[in-house]
């Protein structure tokens, strides 16, 4: 078979697998939801932190079949409202609690019991646990004083706060919309 033929059907193959690959991902992965009602056979999870609206949420189910926490919801971009909202299917959920955008001594772990059309409020406490060097590396290119071309990397390290992470459920609510939700509470 000719060469150039041979890379075009690898290119079109590893562009299927990529395709299918993010299609497999997103099928699986939960999104921040907000409908303006509740949808058939679906209870809904709102996570709710204490502290900052800044955070940015990461949040794995337990499952079974693996004995591992699989990654439902991971996003930097702080949710609406300062609520995560998350739908499930009604039933017992065990669910891991972290941030992406804080150093986590210790995630959260709670049980909760998901209802149809209602939602489960979750109220997250972040605890100060110390502090933490975090490393940084600061990389640079271009050209230098000898006039070569190159590469550089710049490393360090910055003290940050670490946190322990807990949660609570509260009793299933009625459902609503999360702009309804900060009058309830």
């Amino acid at each position: 078979m000719d060469l150039t033929i041979m890379k075009h059907f690898n290119a079109a193959g590893s562009l299927r697998v990529f395709l299918i690959f993010g299609l497999l991902l997103g099928g699986c992965a939960s999104r921040n939801v907000n409908p303006t009602k509740a949808k058939a056979n679906t209870g809904y999870v709102d996570f709710q932190a204490d502290s900052s609206s800044d955070l940015s949420w990461d949040v794995a189910r337990f499952e079974e079949r693996s004995q591992t926490f699989q990654g439902i919801f991971s996003e930097l971009e702080p949710p609406q409202h300062g609520v995560l909202r998350l739908a499930f299917p009604p039933g017992h959920c065990r669910l891991r609690i972290t941030f992406l955008n804080r150093v986590i001594a210790e995630p959260a772990e709670i049980e909760v019991e998901v209802q149809d059309g209602k939602i489960t409020p979750v109220r997250v406490t972040l605890t100060a646990a110390g502090a933490s060097q975090v490393r940084t590396e600061e990389e640079s290119r271009g050209g230098r004083a000898r006039g070569s071309y190159g590469r550089r990397t710049k490393v360090g390290s910055v003290e940050m706060a670490m946190y322990n992470v807990s949660a609570v459920a509260a009793p299933p609510v009625a459902y609503r919309p999360k702009e309804r939700i900060s009058d309830a509470r």
